[in-house]
């Protein structure tokens, strides 16, 4: 519900009242003399002009400039009113020229800027041509009834003469433009109705006007009811709580070929070729004239055979737009053209992918898998009611947009349905039976409201799906876009916290078990915001990771940690692990950047020590030749490498065996639960790492220590090295050199016996 509907029923009320009084004023005003009517002008115009102000107040529309402009432009009527009614003679016309006629002009000028910016600037583009068609249509027809005649027979002259031309001449860009705003716009509010017709009522009775003008006959009461009603259409339209949503909407992109429009552009090829015959038989004798009508009716035959051609071009062009050549189902443009609709109605929209299909595709070829596509395709549209739109959005997606039914708002039952029709087999010629199953995306559409996100949100719902397995339904939960977006801000705010210097590297020591000595440190990312507020790493690293930030990143870890290893290294012989993303191994230059590091630093290879994951080991199959000269690469210069969370990822002997590593770091949780609480399998397993790691010449270094007892028991286990809160926490460089300095003899990390 739009917020000026959620208000009390006097909303709603308000402008029928305004058009009930102003209709009676405008039938007893009509009535009036000449010198009291201009009075019911003034008091219709002071209306309109609070009207407006009351509707703007009332219902805050998004893009208020047109409504201020025409209360600027209902402004100067009010002015013209009041100064025709101080020049009024004693004929009981207006001397000529007046405050009231200058007012007039700029009304008028104002009357088209308002229709100009009736939608947003950055969404003008559009309907030039239909604009251009019409332009042409009335500008023939104004030209014949209203501008030859002022101009050639005589009547006025001068200043009077130039200023009827000009207000003409605006009537007519007020027109264009109203026509131009009917065609691009998406709306059809009942203020947008009023608005429109308002906008041609004003043209058709200024027309009327001077017609009457030069026909020198009685004009008053006929022009004084268009006038009023103009002034009448536009408050209703301002107090319409509509009028919220009736200005600044994007192009509608209708038919080129709507029989309405069709209509419109015949009916004006044969008004004008009627007036270019009326106009030259008027200006040539009797028996040339005679000779024009034949090749007149001839070129207005043949411009309207042309429109009719043409817009079965444009129909033609329209249908493969609008249709999926393969399926016969609707395209893209017929989805977005029904969620651009503000439908009274509850709907739902589906996004249906085909699981597996791609896989498919490949092995069996196009032909099967177009048969597949046509069947999927006939298979949803028999699910859905038919009043359903459906279409192919994509090689193997299709997407309803259907009514919600009472019991079924979020869609979730319609797409269960079409799940089940989806898993039964598919029978493909030459194939044996297929089967097949899909994910689902839904979302519900609310009545009465602009559904803009919804192809997004559906298309969050689908990776829900996707993500989950598959072949499920997943409902939009606005608590994941709301993560998302989230996500995507965090990730926006990383690279300008590099440049800002909000990341910070602490130092965690790792301890010799033997000796109780510092063996080295691991260096750990730190983001403290400028307010103070600190983002745990376990919150933005995974999003760097994802969003591609984590190569920004990490490369000024490195340049950090390579800074910090030239004093540690010099004066404590202290070496520094440093996780490593696939990403960054991913570069095959990135072994050669950063030990050109370690050598602008002054710093050797062996005081560094490179962590990569086991998801590194494994995501990386694809490049798994760079992977390996990268580490090979660096371990010949010294770089020792470390397999960090070891045990917990999906790597085998195999990777033991064929990368250059050193190091095994054994993940916390086996701290944490196996060594606390774990019998005699849960110990015998983290003996087994041991033995793995001592039998493959590695060292192991135990994470996550938090308490004596796991340290004792550690150390009963022959592991070498272990870190964790138990020995000390992470912290700043200057933490580490303190620490070091209570220790006379640092503990080497080598590898094992």
């Amino acid at each position: 519900m739009m917020p000026s509907q959620a208000r009390t029923g006097g909303d709603d009320s308000l402008h029928r009242w305004y058009l009930g009084v102003g209709a009676a004023a405008l039938v007893g005003g009509a009535l009036l003399p000449p010198a009291v009517r201009v009075w019911v002008y003034v008091a219709l115009a002071a209306s309109l002009v609070v009207a407006v102000a009351v509707g703007v107040r009332r219902h805050r529309p998004v893009w208020p400039a047109t409504w201020w402009l025409m209360a600027g432009a209902v402004a100067m009527s009010l002015l013209a009113q009041v100064g025709w009614a101080l020049a009024m003679g004693p004929t009981g016309v207006p001397r000529f020229p007046s405050v009231g006629d200058a007012c007039y002009l700029i009304m008028l000028v104002l009357t088209a800027s308002s229709i100009y910016w009736w939608v947003r600037p950055a969404e003008r583009r559009g309907g030039a041509v239909d604009a251009g068609i019409v332009a042409l249509g009335a500008g023939a027809v104004l030209w014949t009834l209203v501008v030859a005649p002022m101009l050639f027979n005589g009547r006025f002259t001068g200043l009077r003469l130039g200023s009827y031309v000009l207000y003409a001449g605006l009537d007519l860009l007020i027109l264009v433009l109203t026509v131009r705003v009917v065609v691009i716009s998406r709306v059809r509010t009942p203020a947008y109705r009023l608005m429109v017709v308002a906008a041609g009522l004003l043209v058709a009775t200024d027309t009327t006007n001077y017609v009457l003008l030069l026909a020198g006959t009685s004009h008053d009461t006929l022009t004084a009811l268009g006038w009023l009603g103009v002034y009448l259409l536009l408050g209703g339209a301002a107090l319409h709580p509509s009028m919220a949503r009736s200005t600044g909407s994007m192009p509608a992109n209708p038919s080129p070929a709507s029989r309405r429009r069709l209509a419109t552009y015949v009916s004006l090829t044969v008004g004008v070729s009627a007036l270019s015959i009326v106009s030259f038989a008027a200006a040539l004798p009797a028996s040339q004239s005679a000779r024009l009508i034949v090749p007149g009716i001839l070129g207005a035959a043949m411009s309207v055979l042309l429109i009719v051609r043409l817009s079965q071009l444009a129909t033609l062009l329209n249908r493969r737009t609008h249709l999926d050549g393969l399926t016969g189902l609707g395209s893209r443009v017929v989805l977005q053209d029904r969620l651009d609709e503000v439908s009274p109605q509850h709907r739902v929209l589906l996004l249906v992918d085909l699981d597996g299909f791609r896989d498919f595709n490949d092995a069996f070829g196009h032909q099967a898998g177009d048969a597949i596509l046509v069947e999927t395709g006939a298979r949803v549209r028999a699910q859905v009611p038919t009043n359903a739109t459906v279409v192919r959005l994509s090689a193997d997606e299709f997407a309803v947009c259907a009514p919600a039914a009472d019991d079924d708002r979020d869609g979730s039952n319609m797409a269960e349905r079409i799940l089940a029709a989806v898993h039964r087999p598919y029978r493909v010629r030459g194939l044996a039976a297929r089967r097949f199953g899909a994910s689902i995306g839904a979302v519900a559409l609310p009545a009465g409201q602009p559904c803009a996100p919804a192809l997004r949100d559906a298309d969050l719902a689908l990776r829900v799906a996707r993500t989950g397995g598959g072949d499920q339904v997943a409902v939009f939960d606005p608590a994941v876009h709301a993560e998302r977006l989230a996500n995507a801000e965090l990730v926006a705010q990383m690279h300008h916290a590099v440049e800002a210097g909000e990341f910070e590297v602490h130092y965690q020591p790792i301890i010799d078990l033997a000796t109780g000595d510092v063996a080295a440190a691991e260096a750990l990312l730190r983001w403290t915001r400028p307010d103070g507020t600190r983002i745990p790493p376990d919150r933005f690293i995974p999003l760097a990771e994802q969003g591609g930030a984590i190569t920004t990143i990490g490369a000024w870890v490195l340049r950090q940690v390579c800074t910090d290893l030239r004093r540690l290294w010099s004066e404590h012989q202290v070496a520094v692990t440093v996780n490593v993303s696939a990403h960054q191994l991913r570069d095959p230059l990135f072994a050669a950047h950063l030990l050109s590091l370690l050598d602008t630093s002054a710093v050797p290879g062996r005081a560094l020590i490179v962590e990569i994951t086991e998801t590194v080991l494994v995501t990386s199959v694809a490049d798994a030749a760079t992977v390996t000269a990268q580490l090979q690469q660096l371990r010949e210069h010294g770089v020792r490498i470390a397999i960090d969370d070891f045990g917990t990822g999906y790597s085998s002997l195999a990777y033991l065996r064929e990368l250059p590593v050193d190091i095994l770091k054994m993940d916390g949780s086996f701290t944490a639960h196996q060594i606390d609480n774990g019998g005699t399998r849960e110990i015998a397993f983290i003996r087994a790492i041991l033995d793995l790691s001592r039998s493959l010449g590695l060292v192991t270094i135990a994470e996550a220590v938090e308490t004596d007892t796991q340290a004792h028991r550690l150390r009963a286990l022959d592991c070498n090295l272990a870190q964790g809160y138990h020995f000390a926490k992470p912290g700043p460089v200057a933490d580490l050199h303190t620490l070091l300095h209570k220790h006379s003899r640092p503990a080497p990390v080598t590898a094992g016996p």
